[in-house]
């Protein structure tokens, strides 16, 4: 996937007229979308003629509860904001993964799974796909560990595998991660996993190939204060970011922030790796 190029100007255009609509108009989907369903399937970020140097960027968007502000705030303002700003400094040839994350121990579609995209009507077909379940189990965190899981063993990511390049995933959440994720969920949700999968264990393999980053959000509405405190002993401060507003621009200026150093730092890593030989290719 990944055809096509973004327009700001059409998605700017469009995101004005969703202003005027309710959530529930714009994101219509009452059930996990079938085409969203990555059970036994693979995503895929590949170069091509129109797009030589893919760079894949994951979007993993928690649906529980009030969380359901921070995609509709994308929709109708910050993501073309967000890419006209990658844009302009230097990243080229984004392809964008948006998730939908719930909580595997009670909602009926703890992973949502879009397809990679660069072109404004396809990056928003699958961000719109998206349902927002507004679920969540009251148990202290949420399973944003399916999004690593994903990335890990479900993309075939060229940037990496033809250029030693990492791609960018940002997860976005009020709540801390549960610390496991059982095997049968797993076969349930993917199509495979023979045992329980510690979350330490699950960011350590989406790191192999992935620059993974958190969004805390702590807008007072819920009593996750421990949030953070617990995501700095998983993640590690520089890649944990604090948000204090679901609101449109404060998400969208720390997108647009994380996912522009994210580009430079992991292209120019790999420069550093190969001794310079693959500049030509940045």
């Amino acid at each position: 996937m990944g055809g096509g190029f973004y327009s700001f100007d059409r998605a700017k255009a469009r995101s004005t007229s969703y202003r005027t609509q309710s959530r529930e108009e714009i994101f219509r989907n009452r059930g996990l979308d079938p085409l969203m369903n990555i059970k036994g399937k693979i995503r895929e970020s590949c170069d091509s003629e129109e797009h030589p140097k893919s760079y894949p960027i994951i979007i993993g968007l928690d649906v529980t509860g009030s969380m359901g502000r921070v995609p509709e705030n994308l929709i109708k303002s910050a993501f073309p904001e967000i890419m006209k700003i990658v844009m302009e400094k230097g990243v080229e040839h984004a392809q964008i993964c948006f998730l939908g994350i719930g909580d595997h121990y009670s909602d009926d579609a703890p992973i949502q799974v879009g397809q990679f995209e660069t072109s404004d009507e396809l990056t928003e077909k699958w961000l719109k796909a998206i349902y927002i379940e507004g679920g969540g189990g009251g148990n202290n965190g949420e399973s944003y560990q399916l999004a690593w899981y994903f990335a890990a063993f479900h993309t075939k990511i060229d940037s990496f595998e033809k250029r030693g390049i990492k791609g960018t995933l940002i997860t976005i959440g009020d709540e801390p991660c549960h610390n496991a994720v059982q095997g049968e969920v797993l076969r349930d949700l993917f199509g495979e996993g023979e045992g329980e999968m510690l979350t330490s264990d699950l960011l350590k393999e989406a790191q192999k190939k992935w620059d993974v980053y958190h969004i805390n959000v702590n807008d007072y509405s819920s009593d996750h204060y421990e949030s953070p405190r617990k995501w700095r002993g998983l993640m590690g401060d520089d890649k944990l970011l604090l948000s204090e507003s679901m609101e449109s621009k404060e998400i969208g200026g720390i997108l647009s922030s994380v996912i522009v150093s994210s580009y430079k730092k992991n292209t120019g890593a790999a420069i550093a790796s190969n001794g310079g030989g693959i500049q030509h290719q940045l």
